[in-house]
């Protein structure tokens, strides 16, 4: 009996000295909570054997442990590209970074994260799907317009080759006012198709707000766009009364005095394209262009 007893004791003493040396389990930090609690609800659920959480449980830890390590000794740890993407962009926002260090610093992350799969080039809206009924009228419509221009075509060449300018203006006005309903047909045709299309067209992405800096350098080229463009209507309106000889003479003498502000669009409209492009633009959107 008193064996009995004593190796009771001694057991006791044992064991509790077992679980005394067993080394308490500290508790998850926050972050990887959230993820540990999603693991156990898969593992819950079905979606997952317990086989599976536990090794999904065993990477999280173990790439936490290192990063943890490495920041220990004083290695940086690799932030998500995304993350760094929106800081960065957040940066030249605030002004707290230049668009040519975000520009430089974007074009290399952004290479690495389409080498990873991490980013797409931002694609067009997809262009709205007719109906085969809208294919039939639009099909008509333009075989109406070229009965029409063939109908004028033919009726200009009955003047010959030597009427004036006056005579072929008159004979097409002629021609319209004569055919006005056809030309009517066609026209509400045209209205009926752009309806259609409009209530068809895919919901456009929300465009990303531009920085201050970049913002007014697309509303200065775009005002270099309407002054070239009011220059065009004025040349279009001063070439409708004149002759062959003055017509030639208009359109030279625009040339040469607009030539320059066209090459200047072209190469401001290429730059402002380049920095949205690297500052901006996203896999939703297409803000480039211009």
């Amino acid at each position: 009996m008193k064996i009995t007893i004593s190796t009771f004791f001694l057991s006791i003493l044992l064991s509790g000295f077992t679980f005394a040396q067993k080394p308490k389990l500290p508790p998850l930090p926050p972050e990887l909570k959230k993820t540990a609690d999603a693991i156990r609800k898969s593992a819950d659920a079905g979606e997952i054997t317990k086989e599976e959480a536990k090794k999904k449980h065993d990477e999280m830890i173990r790439e936490f442990k290192e990063k943890k390590a490495k920041a220990e000794q004083g290695v940086q740890v690799d932030k998500d590209s995304r993350l760094i993407e929106k800081e960065t962009l957040q940066a030249v926002k605030e002004g707290k970074m230049t668009q040519e260090e975000a520009q430089k610093k974007l074009g290399s992350l952004r290479k690495k994260m389409a080498d990873e799969g991490k980013r797409k080039r931002p694609q067009r809206p997809k262009k709205p799907e007719i109906s085969e009924e809208m294919k039939t009228k639009i099909d008509a419509v333009k075989e109406l317009e070229k009965a029409i221009h063939a109908e004028i075509k033919v009726q200009v060449n009955a003047l010959g080759k030597e009427a004036t300018r006056e005579e072929i203006k008159a004979t097409v006005e002629s021609f319209k006012e004569s055919n006005k309903a056809r030309f009517d047909e066609i026209k509400e045709a045209h209205a009926a198709i752009r309806e259609n299309l409009e209530a068809n067209r895919p919901e456009k992405p929300e465009r990303p707000d531009l920085a201050p800096e970049l913002k007014a350098k697309v509303d200065a080229l775009h005002a270099k766009r309407k002054e070239l463009h009011e220059a065009q209507k004025e040349l279009h309106k001063n070439l409708k009364d004149a002759s062959k000889e003055e017509r030639e003479e208009m359109i030279t003498a625009y040339k040469e005095a607009n030539q320059a502000k066209h090459q200047e669009i072209k190469s401001k409209a290429k730059e402002v394209k380049e920095e949205i492009r690297a500052l901006v633009e996203t896999e939703a959107t297409r803000t480039s262009d211009l």
